[in-house]
């Protein structure tokens, strides 16, 4: 069976500044689907309780924007779009909460506060908060290897006197670009006192720099993620997909909780 890499980054979650208490979460979500559907937006959640977690699916889509056309990739032609003006073509995400470390799994980090708003919708309360797993020092001391590192530049707004900035921003003047991205990408790359250094000269200038992400593993080879300015956990597997690439969520949920019971062993 075809599968497809999924990641998942892993924040705290707190309610009341306590730990989560899963009776409190079995009180008030129910195993149902829940809706939140607009004028041109549509959401859809569903629990399920499973040992101490709560696996969750949500998905959401927007009629809008819309092409009127697609290409057919087999004729190379255009037709029809058969989307109506009226339908939503929903987008599939996946969280998970384990009760046993009050860490909270998600696939997709920029979905996060619509979770917390339903929670807080349901528990009436807007005492559920999303806690960063590190600050800055913490996640820089406990990074050991280094998997990849990726940040924008505006070169008029940057000033500093690092090799690495300082011939990025040459090149991007060079080619009379606004804003230039690198990406680097390691194996398996040992995190010395030099490179620690670096990656602290990045935060610390991290107001001129766009969308900076640092992607490792600590000393137990845990994976450790920042991206959209958070400090959190990570966790990568291949799962199971169905013709339509769609991923199979037993095969996600199954997966997910053993990278993490065998992280705890």
């Amino acid at each position: 069976m075809e599968q497809k890499l999924i990641t998942f980054s892993g924040i705290y979650l707190t309610k009341d500044d306590k730990k989560l208490d899963i009776l409190d979460f079995k009180e008030h979500l129910k195993e149902e689907i829940y809706r939140d559907i607009d004028e041109n937006t549509a959401h859809f959640y569903s629990f399920k309780f499973q040992n101490d977690y709560l696996r969750i699916q949500y998905s959401d889509g927007s009629t809008f924007p819309r092409n009127p056309s697609v290409i057919n990739i087999e004729t190379k032609q255009n037709e029809p779009n058969p989307r109506k003006p009226n339908q939503v073509e929903p987008r599939e995400h996946f969280a998970l909460i384990d009760f046993t470390t009050n860490l909270f799994w998600i696939s997709s980090q920029k979905k996060r506060n619509i979770l917390l708003n339903l929670f807080k919708s349901e528990f009436h309360t807007n005492n559920i908060v999303a806690k960063d797993v590190y600050d800055k020092e913490q996640f820089i001391s406990a990074l050991s290897k280094l998997d990849k590192l990726r940040f924008g530049m505006v070169p008029n707004l940057f000033s500093n006197n690092s090799s690495l900035t300082e011939a990025f921003k040459d090149e991007i003047n060079q080619y009379e670009a606004v804003e230039g991205i690198l990406e680097l990408k390691y194996d398996d790359k040992f995190v010395g006192n030099s490179l620690s250094e670096k990656i602290r000269s990045l935060f610390k200038n991290e107001g001129c720099l766009d969308g900076i992400t640092i992607s490792g593993r600590d000393s137990r080879n845990l994976g450790m993620l920042f991206n959209t300015n958070v400090f959190s956990r990570k966790i990568e597997f291949k799962a199971i997909i169905d013709e339509n690439e769609m991923f199979n969520s037993d095969d996600v949920f199954k997966k997910l909780i053993e990278k993490i019971e065998d992280e705890k062993n």
